[in-house]
């Protein structure tokens, strides 16, 4: 059958093609533009998150320095007070001088509360200012309610051990007394560089003198700016209170750095992931106690969410893509444009090849006037190299459609020919098998009619006419078989049986008296589909075949199994001459035979018999061990 016509896969496969072709070098364009934007993004946004970080924290450590500065100018002040005061007061005793602990101490009017409150306007985010002695008494305060002995506070003895030059800050923290949260400073009062301190000034500040350099720090709108602690502690976040959440450890620890940086968290502690998150250390310009931010350092914390941070370039993805897809359907339309006209004259040709086959496969009408061979369609002036096939082909179906015609006009002539000449064939064959027994039956004929014969030359020249026209009718069975093939009966019937009903007829006709017979009958076969008097006379064909080739006896071997393939087989198998290899290729061809008898029918109508019921003959031989003969079919409903 001729195959369906397959209409348009080429032009689609051209189409596809390039399609692809654009697709892959796009998708890998838009992968490095991708990985390019997106590096050169982080880079950028990173420095920039970098820069606010460092920026903040300089800002951060002037606000404290400054307040340090004031601290230190006050206790300054109240130094160079009390150094005057204790001048005077030696000049007035100078002949009952004091003892030396208490001419350090700080007298309590040195100054007021009034003085300290002057002095705190200057500034709104002063919560408490107090001076205490170098005892942990309080010599003045602005808060009136602080308790007047300070020395269990850690800001007075931070503040009392500090060498001069130093101060003590302390961390963030919520006071227990006020809802804002508050930091100390300390500043000890030195009277004698090479004494110890005399007092403190202390400074209780609020959280907004910190507050309000980090929360004006707007990125889009997500992105802000934080304070941290060296344990992760926000200590001013404007998103989440400070207990709500802490820096992982891990990310924390990429942070602590001497230097101002900026990096991609896993985790940016606000729900973020790959965020781009800078930092950088508050460094303060003033020499700070060692217990100072609790033996923390502060940090600044600049991050922004990951959406908001990645969307250009996410929308410069999305326009490359964009691009990129436009340029493929454009280049694929071209392609499909360029497909069309490539694929319109392949398709012309594939009409033409279609018309030859079919005037090949079409029998020659009696008398039909030659085709016409129309010059070459407009489709095929393509000025390239189908153009160029296209010639060849026309001009190659000119030559097949002349050969053909010769060949059918002599193919009438040749089956002609071999139609003579098989009947010469059959009458030659026929006239020399018959030639044969009509000389025997004559000269048996002659005898008797030459006078009284006694009886047993009589009963013998009787034996001899009718094994004669035995052998007649035999040959007349051949010969109408092989010239007058009847159609099967088919029916469904047991390999078995067949066998069985096939040796049960040759039995009968004697001559097997030498030859054992082995039966191998395989169990729950199936049913095959055949004509069961067809197969039988195959069959009885082959075993007299079998018991010719054994003269001194051997052994005959009948099997029935079901094959590799599911085929039902049958298989006779003999230990007789076998039969030359250069036989072998011959043994169904029509007159062939190496007997001095017979007609070179036999397998020839075995073969013609098994293929007409759906099967299939295998002949294998080996000279001098034997012959094998297989016959197959196929189950019966099988496909």
């Amino acid at each position: 059958m001729h195959p369906p016509a397959r209409t348009g896969r080429l032009q689609r496969k051209f189409f596809f093609a390039l399609l692809i072709v654009g697709i892959v070098p796009g998708m890998v364009a838009l992968w490095a533009t991708y990985h390019s934007s997106t590096a050169t993004l982080k880079q950028a946004i990173g420095e920039g998150f970098q820069e606010i970080a460092r920026s903040t924290s300089i800002r951060l450590a002037t606000a404290v320095d400054d307040e340090i500065d004031r601290a230190a100018q006050l206790a300054a002040t109240l130094a160079s007070q009390h150094t005057q005061d204790s001048s005077a007061a030696d000049i007035r005793s100078a002949r009952t001088p004091a003892p030396s602990q208490q001419m350090r101490r700080l007298a309590p009017g040195l100054i007021t509360p009034h003085v300290l409150d002057i002095w705190a306007r200057e500034s709104r985010h002063y919560a408490r200012i107090t001076v205490a002695d170098h005892q942990g008494l309080v010599i003045a305060s602005t808060d009136p309610a602080v308790s007047p002995r300070q020395e269990n506070q850690a800001w007075w003895r931070e503040g009392m051990q500090a060498p001069a030059g130093t101060a003590y800050v302390s961390n963030v923290a919520t006071d227990a007394g006020n809802s804002d949260a508050l930091f100390h400073i300390a500043v000890p009062i030195v009277d004698n560089p090479g004494s110890g301190s005399i007092g403190v000034v202390g400074l209780v500040l609020r959280r907004s003198l910190l507050t309000q350099m980090i929360l004006p720090i707007h990125i889009g709108n997500t992105g802000h700016a934080m304070l941290l602690d060296t344990q992760g502690t926000p200590l001013i976040c404007p998103v989440l209170p400070p207990t709500a959440h802490l820096i992982p450890s891990g990310l924390m620890n990429r942070l602590a750095m001497d230097h101002p940086l900026w990096l991609v968290a896993d985790d940016d502690a606000h729900g973020g992931r790959d965020a781009i998150v800078g930092a950088a250390p508050v460094r303060f310009s003033h020499r700070l106690t060692p217990s100072s931010l609790d033996g923390n350092r502060w940090y600044t914390f600049i991050r922004q969410a990951p959406e908001e941070t990645y969307a250009p370039v996410y929308a410069l993805l999305l326009t490359v893509g964009i691009i990129g897809f436009g340029l493929v359907i454009v280049l694929s339309g071209l392609g499909f444009v360029v497909g069309s006209r490539i694929v319109k004259p392949i398709t012309a040709l594939q009409r033409e090849a279609e018309g030859l086959r079919l005037d090949l496969a079409t029998p020659e009408t009696p008398n039909a006037p030659p085709p016409v061979i129309a010059s070459l369609p407009q489709d095929y002036r393509t000025g390239d190299e189908i153009e160029d096939l296209a010639t060849t082909f026309a001009a190659m179906r000119a030559v097949l459609e002349e050969s053909l015609r010769t060949i059918r006009s002599q193919q009438h002539e040749l089956i002609r020919q071999e139609k003579l000449a098989s009947v010469g064939q059959l009458l030659a064959a026929l006239a020399h098998d018959l030639r044969n027994p009509l000389g025997v039956i004559r000269s048996s004929a002659q005898i008797v009619l030459e006078g009284p014969q006694e009886e047993p030359i009589r009963q013998e020249m009787a034996r001899y006419i009718i094994d004669e026209v035995d052998k007649l009718s035999q040959r007349l069975h051949d010969f109408l078989r092989y010239a007058r093939q009847k159609p099967p009966d088919l029916t469904n019937t047991s390999a078995e049986d067949a066998v069985r009903a096939a040796l049960k007829q040759w039995e009968a006709q004697g001559g097997h008296e030498r030859i054992r017979v082995e039966h191998r009958f395989g169990p729950n076969l199936p049913p095959v589909r055949i004509d069961p008097e067809q197969i039988k006379e195959a069959l009885m064909n082959v075993l007299i075949n079998a018991r010719e080739a054994m003269p001194d006896g051997g052994t005959l071997t009948l099997t029935t199994r079901l094959g590799s393939e599911g085929d039902v087989e049958i298989e006779v198998a003999d230990t007789g001459s076998g039969i030359q290899t250069d036989h072998l290729a011959r043994i169904f061809e029509p007159f062939f035979t190496t007997k001095a008898y017979g007609t070179g029918l036999g397998l020839t109508n075995v073969k013609r018999l098994i293929e007409d019921n759906g099967g299939t003959l295998a002949v294998t031989s080996e000279v001098g061990k034997g012959t094998s003969c297989t016959l197959r079919f196929r189950p019966a409903g099988a496909g």
